[in-house]
């Protein structure tokens, strides 16, 4: 008897492959899936959005972050989104990173996801916080010039209630600032 071959060699044994346990995501498994950077910008998306994405949504926004200034979009992005469907998210899959729903083609962070969730946190670099605090900052800074620069062409009533708001502003961006979840403990 001949063995099968093509599409009908494959059999659906109606069992499905689950991953291991989430404390078995060894050393080795780690880097091999965060080695690619097509790779490392799907997760860092999910991670981002917390829901689930449709492929061709994921795969614009890993295009949009892998892109360098020389690569025509378009053709960027047929790339990711081939190499999404038939390399990348099924591997991710494969060790519970990932659910992806190839006949939907829909993803969303897997039973494993949390295994790399801190390693993001911790990878986001002293430039990427200090933009985000220099955002904020220029944001309060064109509102302290602009409310104060009111406050001194107003009248005195009108004075102390911008005045009052620009401490309320100021107080407001202070809370938001010690409450973020990513500030640096140093």
């Amino acid at each position: 008897m001949r063995p099968a071959v093509g599409p009908d060699a494959v059999v659906d044994t109606g069992k499905k492959t689950t991953p291991p346990a989430q404390n078995d995501l060894d050393g080795a498994t780690l880097f091999d899936i965060l080695g690619n950077e097509r790779r490392r910008a799907c997760l860092y998306c999910l991670a981002e959005h917390g829901t689930a994405l449709s492929v061709s949504t994921l795969g614009k926004q890993v295009a949009r972050a892998v892109a360098d200034a020389e690569t025509d979009s378009d053709e960027l992005y047929d790339s990711v989104y081939i190499s999404l469907c038939q390399t990348h998210l099924p591997k991710l899959d494969a060790v519970g990173l990932v659910e992806y729903e190839q006949d939907r083609k829909r993803v969303c962070q897997g039973p494993r996801f949390d295994a790399i969730r801190d390693q993001f946190e911790a990878a986001r670099t002293p430039r990427e916080q200090a933009a985000e605090s220099l955002r904020a900052e220029t944001i309060v800074s064109v509102l302290t010039v602009a409310i104060g620069g009111a406050a001194v062409a107003s009248p005195p009533t009108a004075r102390t209630v911008l005045l009052s708001g620009l401490v309320g502003i100021h107080l407001f961006v202070l809370i938001l600032g010690s409450a973020s979840p990513f500030r640096s403990s140093d």
